[in-house]
């Protein structure tokens, strides 16, 4: 095994790739936590790649961002000698979606039924003589040289932006194309959504021509599986999209239901039912509803008994069916706002089970919701593989993590100390500040207090310092009025674009200064700050989760199941979301790095902060731990 690896080993490499070895000898599950920078992905692929030579196994190694998939398919050229592929949504690598803003938002199924359509239409175009006009690229494919494109792939194994630059220029189809490919693969290299998304993962299956039991499945940045795999069962309907129902239903005739009312006349009452709802459940931002409460009010309103109401559902199913059908024959994508409906109520009269709640959210765009408590529905699939490798650097506790996904008992764990040096870190904590609830709503001396603070930071430390909050809310009032006069100040703000936040965040590594960002977000989880870019880095406050209904109902739940709900709901993700913040500083040997906790409440977090530290002056602290090391 140890002949693949491409690098000169480094602390706990070694161990890592023989523990991953182990397991997969065992048909057993692994998960660990190792810090970033210590070479996750290099060690996971040497240890499973070793084991599919000498058994008749495949891997799939699933992300959840192109930038870690990219990372996967580079160390699999480093380590050289194995073919694998990368695969992301049509949405993303449809060459046709690149200019329809229509095409890139739909749905897996949509855009499977717009491709399928496209591509009996190039074949009847081929075998007519005709020139094939639908879709270019999807008959480029067909007319390329396939032993061509499929040595082409195993010398250079491209990531996907490589593929798609390769096949735009030679005019050919990127998501067909992989597909063609992907038998032959050791490797593939996905989004979560190909493997837990059952109907996705019975394709994906099929295209790999390899059984569960014969599969490797490899989770990276494992800490945010729970989460997405609760969203991937839940079911929403929201102000918007019955608006849009309610349009849509009129541009296509406005057909008459069983109860002899319009379509768009139901779906008034149904928004009208939904605001009432808001208005007498909603606390804040949610509120947890009685399970038959929007039954009750429609049957009510309607006059009609439940299998009166069934037919009504059905009604809209197939009215939502004749949408698809005509906007196919327009050649568009087969969206149906009707037909979203439809399978919202579906979905909300048939949960009857414990482990869902439904909440009622406000906004401006407020919803339904259906709210899956337990993650197991969608990932004790990982049961059925051979094995699975979870890996993150922010997992503690392990055992949350193995309990919420449903993995057994005896699943080995392990967290691997940080491979750089830990005299390059410093964590302090400060006593007499703290974003508490109670102490926030008894006056504002604590939000000055937290102000001073920072102002005092901004204005002493002399190097490029990111401060995350809990909350928009919370930064906006904290910073309202920091006033520094010759440093750069960088403010995330609610909603922003992926081009403004990479070009404010480009700005702030190039300029230096002040990055006021919130804590849990995409720059606390999922940028590079490399060497002085970032040195120094803090926590207002104690994440811990909003106690709104959602995150009552899933303590509640977790009471219920394993006696552990404030462990396993509000501890847990406070304390990844601190190690995430923390974790941006430190990426290499020579990364020097402060983190510091303002709040009191950090000591109950010793366990997992290694290093923690109080101090009564950050300023002179962090001042000193620089002069130290530099």
């Amino acid at each position: 095994m140890h002949e693949l690896f491409p690098y000169e080993e480094r602390k706990n490499q070694r161990e890592i790739m023989e523990e991953i070895h182990d397991s997969l000898e065992g048909g057993e599950s692994f998960i660990y936590q190792a810090a970033t920078g210590s070479g996750k992905t290099v060690c996971t692929l040497t240890a499973a790649l070793d084991h599919v030579g000498k058994e008749d196994k495949k891997v799939l190694y699933l992300t959840r961002t192109n930038s870690q998939q990219r990372q996967v398919l580079l160390e699999l050229r480093e380590i050289g000698g194995h073919y694998g592929l990368g695969l992301q949504g049509r949405n993303n690598t449809c060459l046709l979606a690149q200019d329809d803003e229509e095409l890139k938002e739909g749905s897996a199924e949509e855009l499977s039924k717009y491709c399928s359509d496209r591509k009996k239409e190039v074949r009847t175009a081929l075998n007519e003589d005709r020139e094939p006009t639908s879709c270019p690229y999807y008959a480029g494919l067909l007319q390329c040289d396939p032993d061509e494109i499929e040595e082409w792939f195993k010398q250079n194994v491209p990531t996907v932006d490589e593929t798609m630059s390769h096949c735009k220029k030679k005019e050919m189809c990127p998501y067909e194309l992989t597909k063609t490919l992907i038998p032959e693969a050791e490797i593939v290299t996905a989004p979560y959504i190909y493997f837990f998304l059952p109907f996705i993962r019975k394709q994906l299956l099929e295209w790999m021509n390899v059984e569960l039991k014969d599969l490797i499945v490899v989770i990276d940045e494992a800490h945010n599986l729970p989460d997405y795999a609760r969203e991937l069962s839940t079911s929403e309907i929201t102000k918007v999209t019955l608006e849009r129902a309610i349009s849509e239903s009129q541009k296509f005739g406005d057909p008459v239901l069983q109860n002899d009312n319009n379509l768009s006349d139901f779906c008034r009452l149904l928004e009208a039912i939904l605001l009432d709802i808001v208005d007498e459940f909603v606390i804040e931002e949610d509120g947890l509803i009685p399970p038959s409460e929007l039954k009750t009010e429609l049957l009510y309103a309607l006059s009609m008994n439940t299998n009166q109401l069934k037919g009504i559902i059905k009604d809209l199913k197939v009215q939502g069916e004749i949408v698809q059908e005509k906007r196919r024959e327009e050649k568009r994508l087969p969206r149906s706002y009707i037909n979203s409906v439809s399978s919202f109520l579906k979905s909300w009269f048939s949960i009857k089970r414990e482990d869902y709640i439904k909440l009622v959210n406000g906004g401006e765009n407020p919803s339904l919701e259906a709210f899956c408590l337990d993650p197991s529905n969608v990932t004790s699939v990982l049961n059925k593989c051979h094995s699975s490798i979870h890996q993150s650097a922010t997992l503690e506790p392990l055992d949350e993590y193995r309990d919420s996904i449903g993995l057994p008992k005896d699943t080995k764990s392990k967290i691997y100390t940080s491979p750089f040096p830990s005299e390059n870190k410093a964590l302090f904590y400060k006593e007499g500040v703290t974003t508490r609830y109670e102490e926030l709503q008894r006056s504002r001396d604590m939000i000055y207090k937290l102000e001073k603070e920072l102002t005092d930071m901004i204005e002493n430390i002399d190097r490029n310092m990111v401060i995350f909050f809990p909350s928009y809310r919370l930064m906006d009032e904290i910073t309202e009025d920091v006033q520094v006069s010759d440093k750069n100040l960088f403010f995330e703000e609610r909603a922003m674009d992926q081009p403004r936040l990479m070009k404010m965040v480009s700005d702030f590594k190039e300029e230096g200064g002040v990055l006021f960002s919130v804590i849990g977000g995409r720059v606390s989880e999922g940028m590079d700050f490399p060497g002085k870019q970032l040195e120094v880095a803090v926590v207002v406050g104690i994440p811990y989760p909003k106690p709104n209904a959602r995150q009552k109902g899933l303590k509640h739940y977790y009471d219920m199941k394993f006696d552990k709900g404030w462990e396993y709901t509000v501890k847990a993700p406070a304390v990844r979301k601190i190690l995430q913040a923390t974790g941006r500083l430190i990426r290499s040997e020579d990364d020097l790095g402060v983190s510091v906790i303002l709040d009191e409440r950090a000591i109950h977090f010793k366990e997992y902060l290694e290093g923690l530290r109080l101090v009564e002056d950050v300023n002179r602290s962090t001042e000193e731990f620089f002069s130290a090391r530099e």
